[in-house]
């Protein structure tokens, strides 16, 4: 009973935190640099996790990298939250009915093609199937929010490119390696949901 009651509230103490999805400028005709991404809160054994996917090892763009669920925004897409559940909902199986929107916060740009990603944090509601879209996704799986705040589970990453090897700050977690986009927006993500700032205080998204 503690947990049900726990939960809820922290959840709306989170959703204070963020910005109204309202806050979100519709697309400018023409734009084809956008992209949305969903930040999917699953309540499980009495915590919360965030659910993220590795991409597809056969995709052109970041093949095995972990990603949030999204993609680019489309102009059959009425805005950037529609793009976001669209996506969900293609490479994980989430229904947009069974995600409560709880708001938005800043933004990245991609390094390689200037591409601005827009994050929605959502709360998944009940338990839906999860059916990984094979020609996407290789792997579906969720973080506990306690670990990915943990420095246990810091640690880096090398990539190799073009000859050159890079190494990147990364979470090391049951496996798998966020890094990159998806590790900078789980930051901010995670200053957020434990209270440090709130997303009304961070720049916007195309400021250096």
């Amino acid at each position: 009973m503690r947990e049900a009651i726990e939960i809820p509230n922290y959840l709306e103490r989170l959703r204070r935190q963020l910005k109204p999805v309202e806050s979100v400028a519709k697309p400018a005709w023409g734009e084809k640099k956008l992209a949305a991404v969903l930040v999917p809160l699953m309540h499980r054994n009495g915590a919360i996790e965030v659910l993220y996917t590795r991409r597809s090892d056969r995709l052109t763009s970041h093949p095995g990298q972990v990603a949030f669920p999204g993609g680019r925004f489309d102009w059959r897409d009425s805005d950037l939250l529609a793009a976001a559940l669209r996506e969900t909902h293609e490479e994980v199986g989430i229904e947009p009915h069974q995600v409560r929107v709880l708001g938005t916060f800043r933004g990245l740009r991609t390094n390689s093609t200037n591409i601005a990603v827009t994050p929605f944090v959502g709360v998944i509601e009940g338990d839906p199937v999860l059916r990984p879209d094979p020609k996407e996704v290789a792997e579906i799986f969720s973080a506990p929010l306690q670990a990915l705040s943990d420095s246990r589970f810091r640690g880096s990453h090398r990539w190799k490119r073009d000859g050159s090897i890079s190494e990147f700050p990364a979470i090391l977690y049951a496996g798998q390696v966020i890094w990159g986009l998806t590790y900078s927006l789980t930051l901010t993500f995670l200053q957020l949901a434990n209270g440090k700032v709130r997303a009304s205080h961070l720049s916007p998204i195309n400021s250096k």
